[in-house]
């Protein structure tokens, strides 16, 4: 003898709510988490520069993300840096790099972007021993100015895009002009 289920109109109902609800519970319990952007924090700025073999010379504070200014041998340059959450990856969001040159200083720039920065870096030993601040001027009226300590160079953020830097000075203790460079 056979048994037989018999379900009835409602309970149909009922059991397609049912599934419904499951299968809504399953696919949201299935979605990734959004994504956010972090800074680095010391440790990870470590572990990147001893995973890509540079020297950090300095690092500098951006929204979610921090730059490292580096020295490779004869190479110096600047990471732009963000931790992507939820998985903790490592990602650079800008770049660049150029050779150590016979001038005093060397520049780094990406100016058109949203956080404008310069990098700065001190080349010459007698002025990387007696600079202590450095000024950029980006127009008439706009100065960036950092000081620095015993750093081959520094990182400068502009509030906003610019065209382009018109001079850099550096300065000893007594705000002495050590070196001045005009852009060309």
């Amino acid at each position: 003898m056979e048994a037989q289920i018999h379900i009835g109109k409602t309970d149909r109902i009922q059991l397609s709510l049912v599934i419904l609800l499951l299968f809504a519970l399953c696919s949201s319990a299935c979605q990734t988490a959004p994504t956010s952007n972090r800074v680095p924090n010391l440790e990870e700025l470590q572990t990147f520069c001893d995973e890509q073999d540079i020297s950090c010379i300095t690092d500098k504070l951006l929204d979610d993300s921090s730059v490292l200014l580096y020295e490779k041998g004869d190479l110096f340059g600047y990471y732009t840096l963000t931790i992507q959450e939820p998985k903790g990856k490592m990602v650079i969001l800008n770049q660049s790099s150029r050779t150590r040159s016979d001038q005093p200083i060397l520049i780094l720039d990406k100016l058109s972007e949203e956080q404008p920065i310069l990098a700065v870096l001190i080349q010459d030993t007698k002025l990387l021993a007696e600079t202590t601040a450095i000024e950029v001027v980006l127009g008439s009226n706009n100065f960036l100015t950092i000081t620095i300590q015993d750093q081959k160079g520094a990182v400068l953020v502009s509030p906003s895009p610019v065209d382009r830097w018109s001079a850099i000075n550096l300065y000893n203790t007594r705000g002495e002009i050590l070196y001045s460079l005009e852009s060309q």
